[in-house]
This record gives structure tokens, sequence and C-alpha cells, in this order.
């Protein structure tokens, strides 16, 4: 069964009206996602590398969690939920810490994801062997240091998901975390 959307203005504000996954992006209608930045005590950034077969970014590193509202969740509800599916991981929507919410466009041939993502981040120390990833969507995991992930998004590695315009409010919340 096809998930459904709920349809936004280019300004973020949900219309009341949900269409099937496939009708937004054909149309390139406005919906909305949840991201999680997760940092450990280390400044280590987890990440997940993309299946091969996604219809955006396939094959790619990319932030822990990153998925689309399904029709009548919060931005906090997807993420919990994106973050159980695509990695084991149960999370405490009190402990995540929201950061902005932005809009962003991929366009291609057939293929529109108008998307308001909103983005939290989260501090985490778990295991990765307590992770357990669904094979359709992730392919492995890892912790990069803080460092290196600046110097990939920078630099705009092929292999990583373009983080450039999330990157300042992330970039921020650690600064900010430091001085705390």
């Amino acid at each position: 069964m096809e998930e459904f959307f709920d349809v936004c203005t280019p300004e973020g504000t949900p219309t009341g009206q949900s269409v099937p996954r496939s009708q937004a992006h054909r149309l390139g209608l406005w919906h909305r996602s949840s991201h999680l930045w997760v940092i450990n005590s280390n400044s280590q950034l987890l990440l997940q590398k993309r299946h091969p077969l996604k219809e955006t970014d396939p094959g790619r590193w990319d932030i822990a969690v990153a998925g689309h509202l399904s029709a009548g969740q919060t931005p906090l509800e997807a993420l919990v939920r994106e973050a159980r599916e695509e990695l084991g991981l149960v999370l405490d929507p009190q402990t995540l810490q929201f950061l902005e919410a932005r809009p962003k466009q991929y366009v291609e041939s057939g293929f529109i994801d108008r998307e308001w993502q909103h983005l939290f981040v989260v501090q985490w120390d778990g295991d990765l062997e307590s992770l357990a990833l669904q094979a359709d969507e992730v392919t492995e995991v890892r912790w990069m240091p803080l460092a290196e992930y600046r110097i990939v998004v920078e630099a705009g590695d092929e292999h990583y998901v373009d983080r450039k315009d999330d990157w300042g409010s992330f970039s921020a919340w650690t600064r900010n975390t430091e001085t705390d």
C-alpha cells in the first residue's frame, strides 16, 4: 500500500489535503520530512549508507535518519517512526532537539521532491551493534568524526548526501553545546 503525504503550502503550512507519495513527487507538491543528526559524546556523527536502489541519493552516506511524514503525523512522530524502522533505534521524543524547518527541492526528470524539512539533533552514545538496519533502506552505518564530516560537506563529496544547506543550523548547535 502506498504511503500518503499531507500536502503543504510553499511556506510549509498543511493544506488539509493528502495524496499518495507517487503523486506528490510526480506533481511536485510540497510536503514535509524529518531529519535527525545523531552525535555522540566523542563528537562523532552517526551516518547511514543509503540503499543503492533508493529514489534519491542512492548508495550515498547520509545523516542518521531522514524520512517523509506520513499523512497525519507530526515531524517528531515521523522521526521516531523512521528511526525505529530504518535503524531499530528507539528514541525518546523528549531528548530530540529541534534545529529548524527549511524548504528544499530535488528536481529530476519525472520526479520533483519539494519538502519542508524539519531538522532535529540528539546525543546518543549507543553501540552500532545494537542497531537493526532496514535492509531495503540502509546498507551500513558508521561513526564519523565531526571534523571529517565538515570537510566532506564543504567539499561537496559525491559519496555523501549534500547537507550544505542544513549544516549551518547543526554546526551552530554544536558550537552552542560546547560552550554550555
